[in-house]
């Protein structure tokens, strides 16, 4: 019998490594007024924006900014005050084995924010939590098949194998304008936020049509010294088209972003216009699925023994973007040394992760919840805030597997006073979680041919070892699978030639 093997060059994206670190990220910003104005600082949130990652030797070069937003008072103690400004910053995380080309992962979500202030400027601090996942292309030489003959048994396998590529970006600036009813009782706009989704995706002639919608919620300054602040959330439709060429066997992702929202509001006579500006940024990547034939084992019925040298490596077979939300409620024991609430004003929640499990149709999620509370204590006109953390677990309905990294975003939360030390916080959150599966892959990289092996002809028992499967034990008997016949008690018989 003479063995002649196919070969063939398959190319592959593999999982080199990952990595987590916590980064500090400081900014400044001047207040108006006079230095000498008392300053309280009420609330500090930020949003994290990744603006380029890109893989050197042994480290992961990201590029980013951060996006604050300060509640505060000045002089005037009764009247809170906002303050927005934004913090460009690099780091390097260190990933060993990471190499200059290599395709990266960056997630980055704001986990603790702080501020002071002190001789007309404020000082701002944010601490983020960034993880990386960093893969190559690999190129290898395997066997994918071997000349059909009589005497030669062949087990093939198929392998699944999944490369992502960025495909381009580009943004667009979306403006509208809403009604605000006068019953809404508000007044200026405080700060803004937003988030974005895509709804629709169309191709052709070089470019993708995205289309989809960005929520913003603004708060308010109330009309009346005293009552709470309000929140309202508007709906932006925005639509772009971003030039890239698309493989015909690809998966295109879209993910949109909201790099900056102004908004601001004019009176009117019976109601109020509210003018909100937002910034949205598409990145498009594709993902391309296929199927890879290689030989996996074979043996020969008679001649010389057949011995495959064999490869072990890991395939990245499959990506999943997962998207959804979820609300839960939250008891709040205030302080000791806190002052009794009388009238809630905002809340704000930070929540971090600190794991996340799959579990059948559902993803159980648990941390602590950073949680800010600005209220008006009883008997007082001066605002206040208290800050806790809380730990915290819910439940996503979301099915997916191991190796899952998520991150959760604050989209609302509301709070009232349950009693004059205690409050009830409900917060909706956003999740994002991103799994890359990776699968190990035996691969047949050459056939070794040993001495020709002199071997007893007829029937043959055989008890197969615990695990051994019917391919095994053909395989040891060198007989075909399809002469074993069962013989009781777990035993099989062969007959051979």
């Amino acid at each position: 019998m003479e063995l002649q093997l196919t070969r063939e060059a398959v190319r592959f994206e593999r999982l080199v490594t990952s990595g987590e670190e916590q980064v500090a990220i400081e900014g400044e910003a001047a207040l108006p007024g006079s230095m000498r104005d008392a300053v309280t600082v009420l609330s500090v949130q930020a949003q994290a924006h990744i603006q380029q990652a890109q893989a050197g030797s042994g480290e992961a070069a990201v590029r980013g900014r951060v996006c604050f937003q300060v509640l505060y008072t000045q002089g005037d103690l009764t009247r809170v005050r906002a303050l927005e400004t934004t913090c460009d910053f690099t780091h390097s995380l260190p990933m060993p084995g990471v190499t200059p080309g290599m395709r990266l992962c960056v997630q980055a979500g704001v986990q603790e924010t702080e501020g002071t202030a002190g001789s007309g400027r404020m000082t701002l601090r944010a601490l983020l939590g960034v993880t990386a996942e960093a893969f190559e292309t690999v190129e290898k030489t395997l066997v994918t098949g071997a000349r059909e003959d009589p005497e030669l048994r062949t087990r093939m396998q198929t392998v699944t194998a999944c490369a992502s590529e960025e495909l381009g970006a580009d943004k667009t600036l979306v403006r509208d304008e809403f009604d605000l009813p006068a019953k809404l009782g508000v007044g200026d706009v405080l700060s803004a936020t937003g988030v974005a989704s895509v709804s629709d995706l169309t191709g052709g002639n070089g470019r993708v049509g995205v289309t989809g919608v960005i929520e913003v919620r603004v708060l308010h300054q109330p009309q009346e010294a005293g009552h709470p602040m309000v929140i309202t959330a508007h709906e932006l439709p925005f639509e772009l088209s971003v030039p890239a060429q698309l493989a015909p066997d690809a998966q295109v992702r879209a993910l949109a972003e909201v790099t900056d929202v102004m908004a601001d509001s004019v009176a009117g006579d019976k109601h109020r216009t509210l003018r909100v500006e937002a910034e949205v940024t598409v990145r498009l990547t594709q993902c391309r699925k296929r199927e890879m034939t290689l030989l996996e084992d074979l043996y020969s019925l008679s001649g010389p023994l057949l011995e495959p040298v064999t490869e072990a490596f890991d395939v990245h077979a499959d990506e999943e973007h997962i998207q959804a939300r979820e609300s839960t409620r939250i008891q709040v024991t205030m302080p000791k040394d806190a002052p009794p609430i009388d009238t809630v004003l905002a809340a704000f929640a930070q929540p971090v992760l600190s794991g996340v499990s799959p579990a059948g149709r559902r993803l159980d999620a648990e941390g602590v919840m950073g949680l800010t509370l600005i209220y008006l204590p009883v008997d007082s006109d001066i605002p206040v805030s208290v800050r806790v953390r809380e730990p915290f677990a819910m439940t996503f309905p979301v099915e997916t597997e191991a190796g899952v990294t998520a991150q959760l975003d604050a989209i609302e939360c509301t709070a009232g006073p349950a009693t004059s030390d205690r409050a009830e916080v409900r917060c909706v959150l956003g999740l994002t979680a991103v799994r890359h599966g990776v699968t190990r892959v035996t691969g047949v990289t050459d056939v070794t041919e040993g001495e020709e092996q002199k071997q007893e002809h007829g029937f043959v028992l055989v008890w197969p070892a615990a695990g051994e499967t019917r391919w095994d034990t053909a395989r040891r008997l060198r007989v075909a699978q399809e002469a074993l016949r069962p013989a009781g008690s777990g035993a099989l018989l062969a007959f051979r030639k």
